[in-house]
């Protein structure tokens, strides 16, 4: 009996001993389970994290004027269309300029202070002023004429700073045989740029080869600011016999004005820029602006996602269609060749 009474001691004590041993594992097991569980939850916080940050864009416009306007306007399309859609996983701190370099240096200096992710600026100026006040920031150029000259980028192929974007390169051969094939008789040739814009000098210069190729004689004219601009077409108007404006800001934020004396002594008006048609130039071969904005945006979505603006090659916008403003070409007197208009795009004077 004694030993009867041992062995039911005994396995009761084993069986205790074995609960407590699957007690244990399960405990283990639990808490292996929950720190799998943390590490995973911790996880997928930070790819949610991820996904919802919000990333902030500066875009500095150098002035007012219905293409840069287009290029801005393009260039958040383009972003949006790239995945960066304002007010969902964008925040975009516009400022303009109105084409004072004081007040743009220190919007360019305000916007990367803020903190900005990436950098746009709409016009040469407005691009210059944003690698005047950072090194490190990505910077996206909107329209610049001549990115190595204007100090932005060691080459079009290889930028080899922070700097990339869209060169606004007008088809200005095209433009100036245009111009011969609808004025076939004039032979001096007025250029009329700002003194201090690094995209005009650049652009008047290639306009002034084309020009000098073609037997016609170049005269340049240049202002200082758009106060000069008034006088400056009166004088031109009774020396040459056509105005040809390469790209540049200032002129463009006094268009009308060009337009306007030019128009009182029936100087026709050869303009880089398409929506200068519409404004009272008589034709060009233009570029879409809104394009080369959704180009910039395209970049910039590129370099947000990873892309060294170092090593990414300028995108260049160059060809265009024919634009002709008919009534203006009534209202001079000057028949527009059939062969030209069969290939144009008509466009109307905007009031």
């Amino acid at each position: 009996m004694k030993r009867k009474g041992m062995i039911i001691t005994l396995g009761a004590i084993l069986v205790l001993l074995i609960g407590v041993f699957v007690a244990s594992l399960t405990s283990a097991d639990n808490d292996t389970a929950t720190y799998s569980g943390s590490d995973n939850g911790s996880e997928q916080a930070g790819i949610e994290n991820e996904e919802l940050r919000t990333v902030r864009i500066g875009i500095l416009q150098t002035t007012s004027h219905p293409s840069l306007d287009e290029i801005t306007a393009g260039a958040i399309e383009g972003l949006a269309e790239h995945g960066y859609v304002e007010g969902e996983n964008a925040e975009i701190d516009f400022q303009n300029a109105q084409g004072d370099q004081n007040l743009m240096n220190t919007m360019a200096q305000a916007l990367v202070e803020d903190g900005a992710d990436l950098l746009i600026g709409i016009g040469t100026p407005a691009s210059q002023a944003f690698a005047n006040a950072t090194s490190e920031i990505p910077i996206i150029m909107g329209a610049v004429s001549d990115p190595i000259g204007a100090g932005l980028v060691e080459s079009e192929d290889e930028p080899g700073t922070n700097v990339t974007g869209v060169k606004n390169q007008a088809p200005v051969e095209a433009q100036l045989e245009l111009m011969n094939a609808v004025l076939p008789e004039v032979s001096t040739i007025g250029l009329l740029y700002s003194s201090g814009e690094d995209n005009s000098r650049a652009e008047a210069k290639r306009a002034t080869e084309v020009i000098e190729s073609m037997g016609l004689e170049p005269v340049t004219y240049t202002v200082s600011s758009t106060n000069n601009i008034q006088q400056m077409v009166a004088s031109m108007s009774q020396e040459v016999d056509v105005i040809y404006l390469p790209t540049d800001n200032t002129i463009a934020s006094a268009f009308d004005t060009v337009v306007s004396e030019a128009d009182r002594y029936d100087m026709p008006l050869i303009p880089t820029v398409d929506l200068m048609i519409a404004q009272g130039g008589l034709a060009t071969v233009g570029i879409n602006q809104t394009q080369m904005g959704i180009e910039s945006g395209r970049m910039a979505a590129e370099v947000l996602n990873g892309q060294d603006p170092s090593t990414f090659p300028i995108f260049i916008l160059s060809e265009g269609d024919i634009l002709v403003n008919q009534k203006k070409a009534e209202r001079l007197n000057v028949t527009i060749p059939e062969s030209i208009l069969e290939d144009a795009v008509i466009i109307e004077t905007r009031e």
